[in-house]
């Protein structure tokens, strides 16, 4: 247990092992339950909006605890979260917006996932060289976002249906290159700016309601 319990220092605001060592950094996740409660205030009946918007509350506490407690263990809270959500939101878009078959969306899921693996191995393999990337989950995970907007238009049943899905991607895969930059440039441009990873949860928050605005079915036609 005490190797789970190993202090973690990989941002910038960090500058030794207390609990308030990124004062600005755990504050900014309460962006995140921001965007959840606004999901939430909008899911009225729709499970699968509730879901992702206890999800992305859940992202919020996780990063909140690795940004206060620091160590390997909340790290480790802090992805699982996120991983959640990814799985989730892979079978649900299909399923809800594009209105495929359970068995179709497991399929999209496991495509999805699958991508994503292939790409965390695949930047693992190239760290030593091309260090500036992001981590592979992200990395893949925008790539996906960006398969998903540019299919969402043409899967969707109508044209409404599926041009508001695509939309809300659109608006989640460029605010999400934007929040990767910003991830990355925390430590290079430290000395200078204090650090740029609060900016990753700000930007990160608006990505996930973009997300589940995408599944919310009250932006479709009334067939859907």
């Amino acid at each position: 247990m005490q190797g789970w319990l190993t202090a973690v220092d990989i941002y910038c605001e960090r500058t030794d092992a207390s609990f308030w060592s990124e004062p600005i950094n755990a504050l900014t996740n309460l962006a995140f339950l921001f965007a959840a409660g606004l999901l939430w205030s909008r899911a009225q009946d729709q499970r699968a909006l509730r879901l992702l918007a206890i999800l992305i509350g859940l992202i919020g506490l996780g990063s909140f605890l690795f940004h206060t407690f620091g160590n390997r263990l909340t790290g480790l809270l802090d992805v699982f979260f996120i991983a959640a959500f990814i799985v989730a939101f892979a079978y649900l878009l299909p399923r809800v917006s594009w209105h495929q078959t359970r068995w179709r969306a497991v399929g999209a899921m496991l495509i999805a996932l699958i991508f994503i693996a292939g790409t965390t191995a695949l930047v693992s393999s190239w760290r030593a060289t091309l260090q500036w990337l992001p981590p592979g989950m992200y990395l893949g995970a925008w790539l996906i976002l960006l398969i998903y907007a540019a299919l969402s238009r043409r899967l969707g049943p109508s044209a409404k249906a599926g041009g508001s899905a695509s939309h809300f991607l659109w608006l989640a895969a460029s605010l999400f290159g934007v929040s990767m930059i910003a991830r990355q440039l925390d430590m290079p441009l430290c000395s200078s700016t204090g650090g740029l990873h609060w900016l990753w949860h700000l930007f990160n928050a608006a990505v996930l309601w973009a997300c589940a605005r995408a599944i919310d079915r009250s932006n479709q036609s009334p067939q859907t």
